[in-house]
């Protein structure tokens, strides 16, 4: 307000004059989350709360700067930092009145870089007969190894080695993984498909001697990828009678003739034997054993 006299108090009074300044509050406002740390890509929820007690400001209007080009309206944005760096935050709040106020947090988000995992395998398909499996790293970024080999029946299915071996001892398709970590705890994982074949490999013994002395007793035979549950031999003598038949592959032949006590003289018999390997091939093997007393 203000008053003027001219001085002349009897004949002009003074006069008062009143103006109305209206002071409107700024915003108050906190934002959350205070600070971000993560691998990219590193997406962060925002949060901006009002904390005025001269208003309501739940009709505040914010507007979100997050420390590169991109920006974004609103009191909840989601935005996601692709790139590796460090980002300053800066939120400017507008209320009704028109009145503004800006919060800046400086290194606000430290987004780190992510390594890439990578490898083969020596070699890739193979047979049981050479199940060992060379895995070369070729991951970029990282700090530390974790590898998985897809053999979960093996106690050593699990490496931290750089550069792996691993023995597959089973048939099949096995998928092995790598994580790559480098030291802000960033991870990427890859993977690579590994083949072990059945390889069909027999052994038959040309003579045996059962003579109950614990050695060379048994006619058997041997190998590797056969189907011991589809297993059949037959001996036969010098006249074509069949004298012995089993479907075990273990239990072969000790010379007895049909399964009596009576064994066989020596002399040279042809045995008929019937395999089939882990894929369901079947072969037929058809020579001569000599028997020894």
């Amino acid at each position: 307000s203000v008053t003027i006299s001219d001085g002349c108090s009897i004949s002009t009074p003074s006069a008062t004059a009143v103006f109305t300044v209206v002071v409107n509050p700024r915003p108050r406002f906190k934002i959350q989350p205070d600070s971000i740390k993560g691998c990219a890509p590193q997406t962060v929820n925002f949060y901006a709360t009002s904390t005025s007690t001269a208003y309501n400001g739940s009709n505040d209007n914010y507007f979100w700067v997050f420390g590169n080009d991109d920006n974004a309206n609103g009191n909840a944005p989601m935005y996601t930092y692709q790139s590796p760096g460090t980002y300053s935050v800066q939120v400017t709040a507008t209320n009704s009145f028109g009145c503004t106020r800006t919060i800046t947090k400086q290194n606000f988000a430290k987004i780190y870089p992510v390594p890439v995992a990578g490898f083969y395998a020596i070699p890739q398909t193979t047979t049981l007969f050479n199940p060992l499996i060379t895995f070369t790293n070729q991951s970029i970024g990282a700090s530390s190894f974790y590898w998985e080999f897809g053999d979960y029946d093996s106690k050593n299915n699990t490496s931290n080695l750089i550069n792996p071996k691993h023995e597959y001892n089973l048939v099949g398709n096995y998928t092995a993984y790598l994580v790559a970590i480098n030291q802000y705890g960033c991870r990427d994982t890859a993977n690579y498909m590994i083949s072990i074949e059945p390889d069909l490999t027999v052994y038959i013994p040309n003579a045996f001697t059962p003579d109950e002395n614990g050695r060379n007793d048994k006619f058997l035979v041997y190998g590797m990828g056969i189907d011991e549950e589809k297993f059949k031999m037959e001996i036969f003598d010098r006249w074509g009678e069949l004298i012995h038949s089993t479907t075990q592959i273990k239990e072969g032949w000790d010379g007895k003739v049909r399964g009596f006590d009576i064994k066989a003289e020596d002399g040279v018999y042809v045995y008929k034997i019937l395999i089939t390997d882990l894929t369901g091939k079947k072969k037929t093997y058809v020579g001569h054993v000599t028997l020894l007393k």
